[in-house]
């Protein structure tokens, strides 16, 4: 045998050994690749649906989203009035509070010198009682 001969056989040997080590790797792989295209056709038709769901949420958010800025402006709007009413009112009052103050200052003025005028002629009254009845 020639060392030309023994390198055929060797090489033979280790191609085999290749071959059979490979097999069971190769069909492994095979399975692998068939569950995974198993997976994807799961994913894919169930991807539909949920874009679909994704894009009611979505259009169910935006007209949410709408509603809610629609209701915001109303409010501001209604808190603009409210503030607006507040102002007002406080305007009026401060200008009753200074047209009443004056006036109220004067009758109750007016009250007193009356009470005095009257309790001054009370007293000044004749007694019912004399000194000298008793």
């Amino acid at each position: 045998m020639a060392t030309s001969d023994i390198f055929f056989i060797i090489a033979s040997v280790g191609i085999v050994i290749v071959v059979a080590a490979l097999v069971p790797v190769l069909y492994q792989l095979k399975r692998t690749s068939e569950k995974a295209e198993t997976a994807l056709e799961k994913i894919n038709n169930e991807l539909a649906p949920l874009l679909h769901k994704t894009t009611e949420v979505t259009e169910t958010l935006h007209t949410l989203s709408v509603s809610l800025n629609e209701t915001i402006e109303r409010t501001e709007q209604i808190l603009d009035t409210v503030q607006q009413a507040g102002d007002t009112l406080l305007s009026t009052a401060s200008l009753v509070k200074d047209t009443v103050t004056p006036v109220s200052v004067q009758i109750r003025a007016i009250s007193a010198g009356i009470g005095a005028f009257t309790n001054f002629f009370k007293k000044s009254e004749p007694s019912e009682r004399r000194y000298f009845d008793e």
